[in-house]
């Protein structure tokens, strides 16, 4: 059992790098496009460098960054107001913190199996993006994978902090 935890921390620390390589690619993307219009526009259409599709890089760019962080994050601790919880016992929080990561891992789940309809609809109508022209079926197959990470880690965290065997982060 420790050896599949220890896979999935990897597969999802290794996503959320991944993550932060997006996130910088985004930004980049963005510099970009903004150079290439002000350029554009600086020289009244004498120099076109714009691109098509700068908008629709960005948008996949974030859905991946945050769907490939958040399996990584989902057990680093939320947001807890302690006006409430400060006189609470410690196992009481710890439990109240296993069945939220639990719950976000039910999400998790929902999504993935909403994004792996989709994956399949998209498929067999052939739908694609409006810019660049790709197939959106491989798109919500991979946020469907990182969902099912997201699911995975969710649960297996949730059922070790109500259970008591894992250490509570905030």
């Amino acid at each position: 059992m420790t050896m599949l935890i220890k896979a999935i921390d990897g597969v999802a620390r290794i996503l959320y790098w991944i993550a932060g390589v997006l996130l910088i690619l985004m930004m980049l993307t963005v510099v970009a496009d903004v150079g290439a219009r002000s350029l554009f526009a600086m020289t009244d259409g004498g120099v076109d460098l714009t691109f098509v599709g700068g908008i629709e890089l960005v948008k996949f760019g974030l859905l991946f960054s945050m769907l490939f962080a958040f399996p990584y994050a989902v057990d680093k601790g939320q947001i807890v107001v302690d006006l409430f919880t400060h006189n609470w016992h410690e196992r009481t929080l710890q439990s109240l913190d296993g069945i939220y990561t639990l719950c976000f891992g039910i999400f998790g789940a929902l999504l993935c199996w909403r994004f792996y309809h989709a994956a399949g609809g998209a498929e067999m109508s052939g739908e694609l993006t409006q810019d660049l022209l790709l197939p959106m079926a491989p798109i919500y197959l991979v946020s469907s994978a990182a969902l099912a990470l997201l699911a995975l880690r969710g649960l297996l965290c949730g059922i070790l902090e109500i259970c008591g065997l894992k250490e509570r982060t905030s």
